[in-house]
């Protein structure tokens, strides 16, 4: 049973959560029952809380013909991250507005899914800042120690959505320093990169350590590993290749002392939360049903992933007892990724065609991913009809969304000893993530490997999108998969699709990428 103290306060920090316009920085809220200050410890506490919770919370942020849920962050980004790569797609079932648009690359400034995405981002900076800005009010109510990490931790959570501004869009608002009511200046793609990697680069220090760090907020070693992602994809974003530096932030991540998890399929089940922190996932989203719901995050990998046509004993040994929302599918390009006897190998086959051309025919077309279970760990292998397994109510799920795992920094050193970086023994750590999946050691590795490698280990985790573009796979023909570019066989799409439209409602202040 998980400890949700954490998630509990941050429902009372919601109080101080404010909306996403890039040039309102006016943090006063409407509601006149919306407390105006913070008196007790305990809020304070809520109010770092909801800089969290912001991850997973629905409302605040919305789109004309979308429903709550479908603006969690960290749905949003995934649908960003996977529905326009080659390993997840969105059958006619849902027939839901945008989605078609994603997975075909055709999007434009109007996708409300978009949209969604980069007002939280602009949403989540703003809010770290504000909560910077005013933490010097507590007072004695924390402690000069408490109000260190505290500062800190906003500060990598700020960069954290700064990361993904920078990764999706190339541009957008600097909030550090803006006063309230002026609009901040808007930065293009390396100013953005800069100073987020400086104002990250200077908070680490003050975050403390995993091992002495409480479930659920962002240890050193999780904030070095964000570091070292803006370092891995540093030539996309600047021009400039940094994997020397992108190697060394992940030294920094294996010097907290955590190691892989014996098995795999336990690190996305509904007991996750064993593994997050201390453990193989360095940082997650907390998720538990009644402390901490939402009908994104795991809860949109399981239930949106699960099909209604799945045989009542199946879904029982997934731990569900509703009827699922039967939405995504698993493309043929990833299942065909797989070699013989790989444990990650996580789908439900039967009765089903490799294939999802015909995008009407839920029902047999296309593998669903069971990656993401509501049952334990404890009961994840045991009989359904012995009536032993766990189960949702109601479709939430506990499993906790991994943000960053150990062995995506272990396939990190790989690639950077792939690219030239010596001293670090890449091939060793890539042959570790290969041995806990059942499979041979490799006596060499190539970049084409680590590609593989990284979309058989990290499917589903929302990385796919970003690994394509930094391997040049993602636009041009070099690579063609299901649907790309809105043709079942694939077809090229332009360089400019490697960075989203900005969403025609922030244009006016931000600017445009080109070709939009």
């Amino acid at each position: 049973m998980k400890l949700y103290k954490y998630a509990a306060l941050a429902c009372m920090g919601l109080t101080l959560a404010t909306t996403a316009c890039v040039d309102d920085l006016d943090v006063k809220p409407d509601d006149p029952q919306t407390k105006l200050e913070l008196t007790t410890t305990a809020e304070w506490y809520g109010y770092l809380g909801s800089l969290y919770g912001s991850l997973l919370y629905e409302g605040n942020i919305s789109w004309p013909g979308y429903g709550a849920g479908d603006g969690v962050f960290m749905r949003c980004h995934w649908n960003a991250q996977e529905l326009t790569a080659d390993g997840a797609v969105i059958m006619n079932k849902w027939n839901d507005p945008g989605y078609h648009a994603l997975f075909e690359q055709t999007w434009l400034d109007n996708n409300g899914w978009l949209y969604l995405c980069y007002a939280r981002e602009a949403d989540l900076a703003r809010k770290a800042t504000t909560f910077i800005d005013i933490l010097a009010t507590a007072g004695d109510l924390l402690t000069d120690e408490e109000k260190t990490a505290f500062e800190a931790e906003a500060r990598v959570l700020r960069a954290y959505a700064y990361y993904n501004m920078i990764d999706m869009f190339g541009r957008g608002p600097w909030v550090v320093g803006a006063t309230t009511g002026a609009i901040p200046p808007t930065y293009d793609r390396q100013q953005l990169f800069d100073a987020t990697v400086a104002d990250l680069a200077e908070a680490i220090p003050s975050v403390p350590v995993a091992a002495q760090q409480t479930y659920g907020r962002v240890s050193r070693e999780a904030a070095y590993m964000l570091l070292a992602k803006l370092y891995l994809n540093a030539e996309v974003y600047t021009g400039h290749a940094m994997y020397a530096e992108c190697a060394d932030a992940c030294k920094h991540v294996l010097d907290g002392g955590m190691q892989l998890a014996d098995e795999y399929k336990y690190l996305f089940c509904g007991s996750n939360d064993r593994y997050v922190g201390n453990g193989e996932i360095l940082w997650a989203a907390p998720q538990q049903v009644g402390a901490m719901e939402s009908w994104g995050g795991t809860t949109y990998l399981t239930a949106g992933a699960y099909s209604d046509k799945m045989p009542a004993d199946v879904l029982k040994q997934l731990g569900a007892d509703f009827t699922p929302w039967s939405g995504l599918k698993v493309r043929p390009e990833l299942i065909d990724a797989f070699e013989p006897g790989d444990k990650r190998f996580l789908f439900y086959t039967d009765g089903l065609t490799n294939s999802v051309e015909d995008l009407d025919d839920y029902e047999f077309e296309g593998y669903i991913c069971t990656k993401y279970r509501y049952v334990s760990e404890d009961n994840y292998d045991n009989d359904p009809a012995a009536g032993a397994c766990v189960y949702s109510t109601g479709g939430m799920c506990d499993a906790d969304y991994p943000v960053f795992r150990l062995a995506d920094t272990y396939l990190m050193l790989a690639e950077c000893e792939a690219r030239g970086v010596t001293g670090i023994d890449g091939l060793g750590y890539f042959n570790q993530v290969r041995e806990r999946a059942g499979l041979p050691k490799a006596s060499s590795m190539s970049l084409d490997d680590i590609l593989h490698e990284r979309q058989v280990e990290l499917y589903w985790e929302g990385h796919r999108r970003s690994d394509l573009i930094r391997f040049g796979k993602f636009t041009g023909s070099s690579y063609l998969w299901s649907w790309k570019g809105g043709i079942y066989e694939g077809v090229s799409i332009p360089d400019y699709r490697a960075l989203f439209a900005i969403p025609y409602s922030y244009v006016s202040v931000i600017g445009q990428n080109p070709g939009y």
